[in-house]
């Protein structure tokens, strides 16, 4: 398994990068909106997946790890291959595409190319348990919370859209309204990212 490459571009395609590593170019498909980004020449770190087919082996690439693993999640639903993953990943950002899940935002997912309603609706049902459950959702108070609920969910997608992990950033969100419990979603996310800061020192 190929976790990741490191080299500089040598050419683009409109669906792959050809990256040079050590005299071997590896042709690494990408999510569009991120290829049209790149520049040959320039040096580029790809954490990666390797899918076998029976045809071929194909390798794509990711500038993230947040954005693998929400590959893996993607290709892991019935009815979404590879092709479909990255578009996904190039239309929505990952925290547009956390908070239609947590959110059961069926519209927002029916924008993205080749994603029906139907299609939507399994990406909701299969993801969102799995989703929920890395952000560590705060357990909530009954009642009159629904707003509360939401700005938390806000919160763990922008930081996990920021880069840091779910688990982690669900922890912090929680840790932080635990003791300010109507604080705004602005503040929430500035003292949670104080707070995984302070952890990584």
């Amino acid at each position: 398994m190929i976790a990741f490459l490191s080299g500089k571009i040598a050419a683009l395609t409109d669906e792959a990068v050809i990256l040079e590593v050590n005299g071997v170019g590896y042709e690494v498909l990408m999510p569009p909106s991120v290829l049209t980004a790149l520049r040959c020449g320039e040096p580029l770190t790809l954490y990666t997946y390797l899918a076998h087919r029976e045809d071929a082996m194909v390798l794509y690439g990711f500038t993230n790890q947040q954005e693998k693993a929400l590959f893996l999640n993607l290709i892991s639903v019935s009815g979404i291959g590879p092709k479909t993953a990255l578009t996904i990943l190039s239309v929505l950002p990952l925290e547009e595409f956390y908070r239609a899940i947590l959110h059961d935002d069926v519209r927002l997912l029916s924008t993205v190319p080749g994603i029906g309603q139907k299609t939507a609706q399994r990406l909701i049902l299969e993801l969102q348990t799995r989703i929920r459950k890395e952000v560590a959702e705060t357990p909530l108070a009954r009642g009159g919370r629904q707003t509360g609920a939401r700005v938390n969910e806000d919160a763990v997608a922008a930081l996990v859209a920021l880069g840091y992990p779910p688990g982690p950033a669900g922890k912090a969100v929680q840790e932080v309204e635990s003791k300010q419990p109507q604080i705004a979603l602005k503040d929430l996310i500035k003292e949670a990212l104080k707070l995984l800061a302070s952890e990584r020192k």
